[in-house]
């Protein structure tokens, strides 16, 4: 049976002071850091009714705009059609084959 891949959006505001980025550990270690921190205490915390911190959805190529990239398999979303998916990489279809923005040519408006 195949496997069915959710993409699952998590939003999470993360604080870093100034002394704990002069900590020593790179700016980037320090906000994973903090983000951990704050994922779990997002996760862990009371919600009020109608708030949520989590949402998922099934990543189906045949109903949504989404998909996998025909180079490296990773999943996509085509800026260049409607209702794009957010919390997917940018992508496009060139020559009938969707890319990532890694693949995409250099050049296109969505290339990175």
């Amino acid at each position: 049976m195949p496997k069915k891949t959710f993409l699952v959006t998590l939003t999470v505001a993360v604080e870093a002071s100034d002394e704990e980025l002069a900590s020593g550990l790179s700016e980037l270690a320090q906000v994973e850091r903090s983000l951990t921190r704050a994922v779990n205490a997002a996760l862990e915390q009371p919600r009020p009714l109608g708030w949520q911190t989590v949402r998922s959805s099934e990543l189906d190529p045949a109903s949504s705009n989404c998909g996998r990239c025909t180079r490296c398999g990773g999943w996509v979303t085509d800026r260049d059609r409607p209702e794009p998916l957010d919390g997917l990489g940018n992508g496009a279809r060139v020559d009938g084959q969707l890319l990532c923005d890694e693949h995409l040519p250099e050049g296109h408006r969505w290339a990175f």
